[in-house]
C-alpha cells in the first residue's frame, strides 16, 4: 500500500463548492436551459417554455432523488436565450406530489386531449390524469398521413399472411366478398356496403376473370397529435399561454393535484449554516486506547476531531465536542452529552489494530438502518481512498454502544491501524491528518449538497 502524505491536498472548500453547485439552479442551470432549448420550440410563449423550464427542472431532480441522474455533455452554444429567460424565471421550482418529484411526462401535441397513465405505462398515476385540449382539437397543424406497405407491416409484426392471393380478403366496409360459384369464380361482391355481381364488377375494372382475389399493397393511416399523450401537451400550453394563462395555471391542468415549490438556497459563505455536528474524540485521560512507540489512539482521535471542528465552524456548522482535552470521559457521559446536543449528526473517531503488521486501512460502522451514516461513511472512505490513497475497507452495519444510545445518525470511524507501522509513522504527521480532516468534512459537505437537492424539508411551497 502506498499512502500520499506530501503537501496538504489543500481543498478550498467555499471555492470547490461553488464550482459544484450549492443549489439545483447553480449546479443545473445550464443542462435545463439546454435540454429547454432542444426539447420544446423557441418560438413559444415564453409562459410555455417556462413550463418546460420546470418540468426539465424535476426530471433531474427525480433521477437524483432516485440515483439515476447521469451527466449529460452539451455544447454551451446550443443554449438559447429564451431557455435560459425561462430557467432564470422559475429559479429552483420543482413539480411535487406528496412531496417526492413527480415523473414529469410531456409530449409535443395530444391532438384533443391527454391519457391516463394506466394506457401507457399499465399503472395508476394520480397526478396524470387526461383532460381535454380544444387547442389542439383544432389544431390541424398536428394532422398527418402515413403510408405502410403491407409487407412492412408484416415485417413490423412479424406476421405472415397466406400466400394464397385467391383467398378471400375484406376491408369492412369497402370491399367484401359475399358468395362465390362452383367453379371459384367472385358471385357476388359488397362495393362500399353495394351489392354488385362479380362478373359486373371484373367487367367495370377490365379484370381478365371473375375468379379473383385482393389485398391492399399499401395501408394510409391518418394521424392526429405528437407523442404518447402523457402529462403536459407542449402545443396547448403554449396556445393557453396566448391566452394569458401563466406557467401555474398551465401545470396544474395538465398535471392533477400537484404543487409547486421551490428548493431553498444554501448560504454560499456558509454551506453548513444550522447543521449541528458532535464529534466525539474517542477514549482520553488514562484510557489511551491502542498504543504503539510512535502514537496513542487518545491523542490521534483528538488531533483530528479539533481540527474538524475548526474546518466545520468554518462552513458554518454548529460543533460540539465530548472532549477537547487529553481527559476521561465516560461513555454514558459522552452519550448524555450527545443527547443533550441533540445533533443532525454524530462522528465518533478512532483507530484500529490487527495481530498482523500488514492489515491497513480505514472503516467505517453505521448503526443499523442508519441511511445518512451510511452515505456519510461511504463519502468519506471514497474520498480518503482517492484522495490519499487510504485503503478502503467496506462501510459496515453495527451495533455499536454509542451510535445505538445517542439516538441520532451518525458514523463510528476507524481512520487507520495502529498496528501497520506505515500508517503509525503517518498518523504522526500534522499534515496526514488535516488532510484526514478535509477529506471528512468535503465528505459531510457531499452529503448535504445533495441532500439539499432531494431532501422535502428543504422545499417551501409558492
Amino acid at each position: 500500500m502506498v499512502l500520499r502524505q506530501e503537501e496538504s491536498i489543500g481543498l478550498d472548500y467555499l471555492n470547490l463548492y461553488m464550482n459544484r453547485g450549492d443549489t439545483m439552479d447553480r449546479e443545473f442551470r445550464n443542462l435545463i436551459a439546454y435540454r429547454v432549448s432542444k426539447n420544446i420550440s423557441q418560438q413559444f410563449h415564453i409562459q410555455a417554455i417556462m413550463c418546460q423550464a420546470i418540468i426539465e427542472r424535476t426530471n433531474i431532480l427525480r433521477h437524483i432523488s432516485d440515483g439515476n441522474f447521469k451527466k449529460e455533455e452539451f455544447n454551451i452554444e446550443d443554449i438559447c436565450d429564451k431557455a435560459l429567460k425561462a430557467v432564470d424565471n422559475t429559479h429552483n421550482l420543482v413539480i411535487m406530489f406528496n412531496n417526492s418529484p413527480i415523473c414529469a411526462y410531456y409530449h409535443i401535441c395530444c391532438g384533443g386531449s391527454t391519457e391516463n397513465s394506466e394506457y401507457l405505462l399499465n399503472t395508476k398515476i394520480d397526478y396524470l390524469r387526461g383532460v381535454t385540449c380544444d387547442e389542439c382539437m383544432k389544431n390541424k397543424e398536428s394532422e398527418n398521413i402515413v403510408d405502410i406497405d403491407l409487407e412492412e407491416l408484416e415485417s413490423i409484426f412479424e406476421c405472415n399472411m397466406s400466400e394464397n392471393l385467391m383467398n378471400d380478403f375484406s376491408i369492412n366496409n369497402m370491399l367484401k366478398i359475399l358468395g362465390k360459384t362452383n367453379g371459384n369464380r367472385v358471385e357476388n361482391i359488397l362495393v362500399f356496403n353495394e351489392k354488385v355481381k362479380g362478373n359486373i364488377f371484373s367487367q367495370n375494372l377490365n379484370l381478365d376473370s371473375s375468379r379473383f382475389g385482393f389485398r391492399p399493397m399499401k395501408i394510409r393511416f391518418y394521424t392526429k397529435g405528437i407523442g404518447h399523450g402523457l402529462g403536459l401537451c407542449q402545443y396547448g400550453a403554449n396556445e393557453k399561454a396566448k391566452n394569458n394563462w401563466d406557467y401555474e395555471k398551465i401545470l396544474n391542468y395538465y398535471y392533477t393535484n400537484i404543487e409547486l415549490q421551490k428548493l431553498d438556497d444554501f448560504d454560499l459563505d456558509l454551506p453548513l449554516k444550522n447543521k449541528k455536528i458532535f464529534i466525539d474524540a474517542g477514549h482520553g485521560g488514562e484510557d489511551t486506547g491502542y498504543i504503539n512507540s510512535l502514537l496513542m489512539e487518545k491523542e490521534v482521535s483528538l488531533e483530528v476531531t479539533l481540527k474538524l471542528k475548526e474546518k466545520l465552524e468554518k462552513l458554518g456548522a454548529c460543533v460540539s465536542l465530548s472532549r477537547s482535552i487529553d481527559e476521561y470521559i465516560s461513555l454514558d457521559k459522552r452519550i448524555k452529552m450527545i443527547k443533550e446536543s441533540n445533533p443532525d449528526f454524530l462522528i465518533s473517531i478512532h483507530l484500529n489494530k490487527s495481530k498482523f503488521e500488514g492489515v491497513s486501512g480505514a472503516e467505517a460502522i453505521y448503526y443499523w438502518g442508519d441511511i445518512i451514516g451510511e452515505l456519510i461513511g461511504k463519502n468519506i472512505l471514497s474520498n480518503l481512498k482517492k484522495n490519499m490513497n487510504i485503503k478502503n475497507r467496506g462501510v459496515k452495519e453495527g451495533r455499536i454502544y454509542i451510535l445505538k444510545e445517542s439516538g441520532c445518525n451518525g458514523i463510528y470511524c476507524e481512520l487507520g491501524y495502529i498496528s501497520n507501522p506505515l500508517e503509525s509513522e503517518l498518523l504522526v504527521d500534522d499534515k496526514f491528518i488535516n488532510n484526514i480532516a478535509e477529506n471528512i468534512v468535503y465528505s459531510i459537505l457531499e452529503y448535504y449538497e445533495n441532500n439539499i437537492l432531494t431532501s422535502n424539508t428543504k422545499i417551501d411551497k409558492i
